[in-house]
């Protein structure tokens, strides 16, 4: 028997999974988006090697974190990802094309911010 839920209910629910569920996959994502996407997204505006270099560096220490499940080193990672996020997105809106599916770009800051979140409440919780 299946029971209904009310708007709000399916909303407050979402809430919950995106502020306390686990984050492993979600990190997962923005590491592999920040390591193999967003250097060869960047050749959209040009060679800017240092925001190629730094999604590889970010997005790998992204996977290497995940994969040591040491929450420190996850935080620090996710720190770091919503940084580059941010800087991509400030990037895209100051060369006047965030519009169309580079809009996905400030999803990913939205993850990562998500994620950050996250790791810095388990990692309170775990008091380390």
């Amino acid at each position: 028997m299946q029971t209904k839920k009310t708007f709000k209910q399916v909303i407050a629910n979402l809430r919950d999974i995106l502020m306390h569920s686990d984050s492993y996959l979600f990190e997962l994502f923005v590491g592999a988006l920040h390591m193999f996407i967003l250097p060869l997204a960047i050749l959209e505006v040009g060679h800017l090697w240092h925001i190629q270099l730094m999604g590889v560096l970010v997005g790998a220490f992204q996977l290497y974190a995940v994969g040591m499940k040491d929450i420190y080193c996850r935080y620090k990672a996710c720190q770091f990802a919503f940084i580059l996020a941010a800087i991509t997105v400030v990037h895209y809106a100051v060369i006047g094309m965030m519009h169309g599916s580079h809009l996905g770009w400030a999803l990913v800051a939205v993850m990562s911010l998500m994620n950050l979140i996250r790791t810095f409440k388990e990692k309170v919780y775990r008091g380390i």
